[in-house]
């Protein structure tokens, strides 16, 4: 019985075996080559309509940007467990299951533009290492509503993410909530259409240092608010495009020029504060930041300390290696060079005692 099993058994593993060979045949060649020592398939602009089964296991960077791909699923990712790069600009994805990257922990840089995407699954903020995202261009996609539901993020990567042009014309989205990921550097909004905006939407961002707003718009809850945005950004150095705001019908300027960050403002809302629970926020986010970059910088130590430990061990075992060498070619040097009894000396000594005796006799 357990022959018969072990007969079955191979002959299912040989039948999946060459399935798998026969669907590689048949499936288009992607060029596979190294780019800046990563092993990388380019299967750009090739018409596939499905994600390639038959890339090497060990590949990490996967260019599948200009095909006619529909959908992307957890079996198509999981038999590349090292991507540190995917790109998937200008395909027809439509949907991506929420555990579509469960086992995606080394992906760095994930392009997901062009498609036709509502939402994006929430675990995309959770990746331990995910530092560049790209959404832009999935037109209506509710990219707050997916930073919403990922919380608690307890130690996002992400420094940089491109949610420009997401909203068609006439429609309006929420400015996501940023305050759980205190490391995004670059933001990109340009062409969106928010709700309202406020200075509380950029207080979670404080080590924001580039905010591309070309052509963004944005209703704010009071007049003032636009002015105070405008403020807060100059004053914490972050580049980017004045927002326009309204003016108010009393005559009211709120033009601001905030050129070289000096600011030149004509308003009533000249005196008005940040609120209390703004600059709490933005110190909530220097903390997280604070954190976050004490325990890279640890792990760095850790990585530099490991490889210090291997490589004294691996010295170590050379040094006695060395000196085990040196101390058996002394013993064999020695060994040679040890003096031999001399037989004649003893038979001399007898000669003589043999000479005393006859004297003496």
């Amino acid at each position: 019985m357990l022959a018969k099993n072990l007969v079955w058994l191979f002959f299912c593993f040989a039948l999946s075996g060459n399935t798998l060979t026969t669907s590689c045949k048949k499936e288009k060649t992607c060029k596979t080559s190294r780019t800046l020592g990563l092993k990388t398939s380019d299967c750009y602009k090739m018409d596939l309509k499905k994600f390639p089964t038959c890339l090497p296991p060990n590949v990490e960077v996967v260019e599948l940007s200009y095909n006619r791909i529909r959908k992307v699923e957890y079996d198509d990712l999981h038999r590349y467990p090292y991507i540190t790069h995917l790109y998937l600009t200008d395909n027809l994805i439509s949907k991506l299951d929420d555990d579509i990257f469960k086992d995606s922990t080394s992906l760095e840089t994930l392009d997901l533009s062009v498609n036709a995407l509502f939402r994006v699954p929430p675990s995309i903020f959770q990746l331990p290492t995910l530092k560049t995202l790209y959404l832009s261009q999935n037109m209506n996609i509710n990219v707050a509503e997916s930073l919403e539901n990922a919380k608690p993020i307890l130690q996002s990567t992400l420094t940089k993410l491109d949610i420009s042009y997401i909203t068609e014309d006439g429609y309006t989205t929420d400015f996501p909530d940023f305050s759980d990921l205190p490391l995004l550097a670059f933001v990109n909004i340009s062409g969106d259409q928010f709700n309202y905006l406020s200075p509380r939407h950029f207080a979670g961002l404080c080590n924001l240092q580039i905010l591309a707003n070309s052509n963004a718009t944005a209703e704010f809850e009071n007049d003032c608010d636009c002015w105070k945005i405008n403020r807060w950004l100059a004053e914490r150095k972050v580049v980017f495009t004045d927002f326009q705001c309204p003016n108010n019908k009393e005559g009211m300027h709120l033009m601001c020029n905030f050129q070289n960050y000096n600011v030149h403002c004509y308003a009533d809302c000249i005196d008005d504060q940040i609120e209390f629970d703004d600059l709490e926020a933005f110190s909530k986010c220097m903390e997280k930041l604070q954190n976050i970059q004490f325990a890279l910088y640890l792990k760095k130590v850790w990585i530099w300390i490991g490889v210090a430990v291997i490589l004294i061990f691996f010295l170590s075992i050379i040094i006695v290696y060395i000196k085990w060498r040196k101390n058996k070619q002394k013993k064999r040097l020695t060994k040679r060079a040890k003096p031999l009894i001399r037989p004649p000396l003893a038979i001399e000594h007898k000669d003589q005692f043999q000479l005393m005796e006859r004297l003496n006799d």
